[in-house]
């Protein structure tokens, strides 16, 4: 697609971010995983608010323009954020969680992006391991209909596909290097 938002990518825990990032998240997250694809499950849960998870944050600026090209800015923010995920678990098991991308915003390569960090995040944070001993391994529950996108970065099924909330799933590992 031609005339691309700029993002801008960062990542905090959650105890770290102000209200307004939070009420961003959570509602980005709602509006895709509960209202768009119609699902019920506790989108909110205890491995967001754990020290050890890391939320990637995918914001761009909405524009100076009195139309808000880009979309409205999220409460307390020039930005909006539009695109997220989650690495959390020990660092020979972690697991990469809610990617998300909101729909005004898919096909800008985003969620690649994201992921791209989100490894990123998981490299850092298996260097502590002892290579010679310790395997990391990032895992991720897919969506069978992405599964080709998390092939893309050498990721691997495991095990058969499971349901979840109606929407079929596939467990998917990476051994990191």
């Amino acid at each position: 697609m031609t005339d691309a938002p700029e993002i801008h990518i960062t990542g905090k825990q959650l105890l770290a971010m102000q209200p307004g990032q939070v009420h961003a998240l959570y509602k980005l997250r709602v509006d895709i995983f509960v209202n768009e694809q119609q699902t019920t499950f506790a989108e909110i849960d205890d491995a967001d608010a754990d020290p050890g998870t890391h939320h990637i944050l995918a914001y761009v600026h909405p524009g100076h323009a009195p139309d808000f090209r880009w979309g409205t800015p999220d409460p307390g923010s020039p930005l909006k954020l539009v695109g997220t995920a989650r690495v959390f678990g020990p660092p020979e098991e972690q697991q990469i969680g809610r990617l998300c991308v909101h729909q005004d915003f898919r096909g800008y390569g985003f969620a690649r992006q994201i992921v791209e960090n989100s490894l990123e995040v998981a490299r850092g944070r298996a260097a502590a391991l002892d290579p010679t001993l310790q395997k990391a391994v990032v895992k991720i529950d897919a969506q069978v209909a992405t599964e080709p996108f998390y092939a893309s970065y050498g990721f691997e099924p495991v095990g058969d596909a499971f349901t979840v909330e109606g929407i079929e799933h596939q467990e998917m590992h990476l051994t990191l290097d």
